[in-house]
């Protein structure tokens, strides 16, 4: 907030966008909402407050015995039009999904997907396909003595 030419009423109600919309909002909308005159202010302001908001030390997922991770990899990017067959300009991004359990509901009725919910994700780059690049994914994700379930999953034992 510092030497910016943003007002800090401003700051204040952007902050308060940020943490109390649970669907996430775009830059687009956040212009408007504050009334913000260009984009790559509207979008640079969003873009601090996010960063601030990450905790390094955040928690690892899993942990508890009813609920389990899965783990996958996608890759990600753009299409490569030009460029020949095979892999240009994608990121492979590995991920895992805490998969919870609602409680019964006291009528005993079975819950829609039986009762199974996405709980907390992490998602990282991935440099390589190699178990030590998995390895240290899981390690730094996943709870030890946690049930990984997924495709990329039975090359790591944790």
């Amino acid at each position: 907030m510092q030497d910016t030419h943003t007002r800090l009423s401003v700051w204040f109600w952007a902050a308060y966008l940020v943490a109390t919309d649970t669907a996430g909002i775009g830059a687009v909308q956040f212009q408007r909402q504050l009334g913000i005159k260009t984009y790559e202010t509207a979008f640079q302001l969003l873009h601090k407050l996010r960063a601030g908001m990450v905790r390094p030390e955040r928690d690892r997922i899993g942990g508890t015995p009813d609920d389990h991770v899965e783990i996958d990899e996608t890759l990600v990017g753009g299409a490569t039009r030009g460029l020949g067959r095979g892999v240009h300009d994608l990121s492979l991004v590995v991920a895992a999904v805490e998969v919870r359990r609602r409680k019964p509901k006291i009528d005993g009725a079975v819950p829609r997907r039986h009762g199974r919910y996405a709980g907390r994700v992490r998602l990282e780059v991935w440099p390589d396909r190699s178990a030590k690049s998995l390895v240290s994914f899981v390690e730094g994700a996943v709870e030890p003595g946690t049930q990984i379930v997924g495709k990329v999953a039975p090359r790591v034992s944790h």
